[in-house]
């Protein structure tokens, strides 16, 4: 559940820009990430073809790596040595390879001749930021839950683990760095089952940091996390799960969409402070922002 719109001016700076995730994509051929230079029309989207989850894992197990395998992947980025958390864009982030701030990006997928919209965020692994993870799994139907095959099951995995269980969201377990030289995925596999009764044969062993089987992820996340629930009909009700604040733009907000559809131009309500806000821009995160037309919750053609 994610998205963004492309830089403008906003004459009201609290005037807020939605930033949402949205669904699949079905047209007469199949584009990939980077092929979509227009606004994507997401009327077209449908709810089976979309997929909104996260990564959730303890610190340095590999969540950052994973994520940039993944933007290669669906081709959302070019496949360059110099990938390396591309979707950690704070400074701190950047000199010290940790995860503070969740980050969001909306990947487009050709799966068995049909096309996806797989809405993806990556979370922070540290202790203090859990908040970030609770509040962008709020918007996921499922995890995938990395786990390093040297160091095995640690305090936040456990941590996560049990935010998303509570959410009753679907977990994918994920064995990164089998490449490493003490690397003992057969043993995490068994750990995973004791500790969070997930049988092996669900566990997806990969080396995110060589690409080592990483498809296979892409495909489970496909084959078993569930589309999103959705009333297209309803009037628009959206979750906010995230937000930034720009002074020429004013508020730009990431939301996962419930129901209705939301345009550049509509008036919008908060149902905390029932303050009425005008929508000057909507788009997806790709993983930079694109710009669309609307953004609307998917329905099955009649």
């Amino acid at each position: 559940a994610t998205g963004a719109a492309r830089p403008g001016l906003s004459r009201d700076p609290s005037a807020p820009t939605l930033r949402a995730a949205t669904n699949s994509w079905t047209t007469d051929r199949l584009y990939s990430s980077a092929e979509l230079k227009e606004k994507p029309d997401m009327s077209k989207f449908l709810v089976e073809d979309i997929r909104n989850f996260s990564i959730i894992a303890h610190v340095d197990h590999g969540k950052s790596t994973l994520a940039d395998r993944l933007l290669e992947l669906t081709g959302t980025i070019d496949k360059t040595k110099n990938n390396k958390q591309v979707l950690d864009k704070l400074q701190v982030e950047r000199e010290r390879g940790i995860t503070v701030k969740a980050q969001t990006a909306s990947l487009f997928y050709s799966f068995q001749g049909k096309q996806y919209l797989l809405n993806l965020i990556d979370t922070p692994g540290h202790v203090d930021f859990s908040y970030e993870v609770s509040r962008s799994l709020s918007a996921c139907q499922g995890v995938l839950l990395v786990v390093d095959a040297n160091e095995g099951i640690q305090a936040q995995t456990v941590a996560n683990f049990f935010l998303a269980f509570e959410a009753q969201l679907t977990v994918i377990p994920v064995i990164n760095k089998i490449d490493l030289k003490n690397a003992d995925p057969d043993m995490v596999e068994k750990q995973i089952e004791k500790v969070f009764d997930i049988p092996s044969d669900e566990c997806i062993k990969i080396s995110a940091k060589l690409g080592t089987n990483v498809e296979s992820v892409l495909q489970a996340v496909i084959e078993r996390i569930p589309p999103p629930k959705v009333h297209r009909k309803n009037p628009l009700r959206a979750l906010v799960f995230d937000s930034t604040f720009d002074q020429y733009r004013g508020v730009i907000a990431n939301v996962a969409l419930f129901d209705g559809v939301v345009s550049k131009g509509d008036k919008i309500v908060s149902a905390h402070n029932q303050k009425t806000y005008e929508v000057n821009e909507v788009g997806v995160l790709n993983p930079n922002e694109k710009s669309t037309h609307k953004l609307n919750v998917p329905s099955r053609p009649i």
